[in-house]
């Protein structure tokens, strides 16, 4: 069974870290040799992650890595809203001195982290998304509500692999070089910018429950903005895998 677990937990990340591009074909004899690993763990594996929705099963075909779409992003930020809502206001009603403290901390780190920048995945964008989760992470932690901060993890995580997609797909150096290519920068500025994680700090300071939601609603369609920016060909009720 551990051989089993170390499969899965090892394609896992590499799924989530968009090692794997979206649609991609998972065949057990190239993930061996990739990842040294035995074929009875693989196939014992890969039915967990398809339980988890990050992996598609075709018959005939085999298994390939789910999808990113704007239907499931979509999904996914309404589960995001409704999760990390009631963990935020609970964490704002139940926080003392030390969340706030955990808090103003971890917005300290992230101030000082450089942004991730587009196209490749860096020692420094990865020190950023540490930070950044950290940061979230913390807005969250004075809820109490074991059962929420499960849901919120298995939320971010597939959220992680549409934004690492969206960073670092074969779309975007491109798309940033041409007449949209400004637009795209600020999108990207706005969304991964300091300035609205300030925000979120100050609101949940103060203990301003109708600003901190409505700051995190925000947020979180940030990530919808840059999608459409990327991709605003494709008409957003009918689009397909990006």
């Amino acid at each position: 069974m551990s051989q089993t677990n170390d499969a899965y937990a090892t394609l896992r990340r590499a799924i989530l870290d968009c090692e794997f591009a979206p649609d991609t074909p998972l065949v057990i004899s190239s993930l061996k040799a990739r990842f040294g690993l035995g074929w009875t763990p693989l196939r014992e594996a890969l039915p967990r992650l398809e339980a988890e929705q990050l992996v598609r099963f075709e018959p005939n075909k085999g298994y390939r890595v789910a999808p990113a779409t704007i239907t499931g992003l979509k999904d996914l930020q309404v589960a995001r809203t409704a999760i990390e809502t009631a963990l935020f206001v609970r964490s704002i009603e139940r926080g003392g001195d030390s969340w706030e403290a955990e808090l103003v901390g971890a917005h300290h780190l992230l101030a000082h982290t450089a942004a991730p920048t587009t196209g490749a995945v860096t020692p420094e964008s990865l020190a950023w998304e540490t930070r950044h989760k950290g940061f979230h992470q913390a807005l969250l932690s004075a809820a109490d509500a074991p059962w929420l901060e499960h849901l919120a993890r298995q939320t971010m995580d597939h959220l992680h692999r549409h934004h690492r997609f969206m960073l670092n797909g074969p779309d975007v150096v491109a798309r940033l070089k041409n007449a949209s290519g400004e637009a795209l920068r600020e999108t990207f500025a706005r969304t991964l910018g300091l300035s609205h994680h300030t925000q979120l700090l100050d609101a949940a300071i103060a203990r301003d429950i109708s600003a901190a939601v409505a700051l995190l609603e925000e947020h979180v369609g940030f990530s919808l903005a840059v999608y459409e920016t990327l991709w605003p060909e494709m008409d957003n009720d009918h689009r397909q895998a990006i």
